[in-house]
């Protein structure tokens, strides 16, 4: 087996989030706003990760887990992953991981193949969820090789974060009726 089919294979293999109705990840609010995630996709399991795909998100964890060591072992004072919910309302909960929380700022890590001069819309409802979340100073890393950093502020926008809460309470109201339609 080649080196490059193991990495895909490894990838394609770790832990899935189960999806639950009312449970949502602010990694996945622009798919959800895109069409891409739907209620009637919601619980279906997601395609294999192809070679090319895989090989990008191993750079990503690559990246990450580099960072958290050297922040380890330079004894700088951070939190790895921090995890925070935010309720929306009593059946709607936005959960929110960025890669790094510290004392006075939020960081996001991307591995994208080319470096953006603005933060693309992509990123841009994952990095609003993580500043409601924490409502601290949230900042783009994106990471180039030979290891670089480029960092970009993020600035939150509040027609942005109402824009998320509707999509999120829209998409729950349609998946709520779909499963009991399903259910019947």
């Amino acid at each position: 087996m080649k080196l490059s089919e193991i990495i895909t294979k490894f990838v394609n293999q770790q832990e899935k989030k189960e999806r639950q109705t009312g449970r949502y990840y602010a990694s996945e609010i622009y798919d959800i706003i895109k069409g891409r995630i739907t209620p009637e996709n919601f619980f279906e399991e997601k395609s294999l990760i192809d070679e090319f795909g895989a090989k990008c998100i191993s750079s990503g964890i690559a990246s990450e887990e580099y960072l958290d060591k050297v922040f380890k072992e330079m004894n700088i004072d951070y939190t790895y992953q921090p995890k925070k919910e935010i309720q929306i309302t009593e059946e709607v909960v936005l959960v929110v991981k960025p890669d790094f929380q510290f004392s006075d700022f939020i960081v996001e890590v991307k591995n994208p193949v080319k470096i953006y001069e603005t933060i693309p819309e992509k990123w841009i409802y994952q990095l609003e969820c993580e500043y409601r979340a924490f409502y601290l100073p949230v900042y783009l890393w994106q990471i180039s090789h030979p290891f670089s950093v480029k960092q970009t502020a993020f600035v939150p926008s509040k027609q942005r974060w109402n824009k998320i809460i509707e999509t999120l309470l829209e998409f729950h109201q349609k998946l709520k009726v779909l499963n009991q339609k399903r259910s019947l």
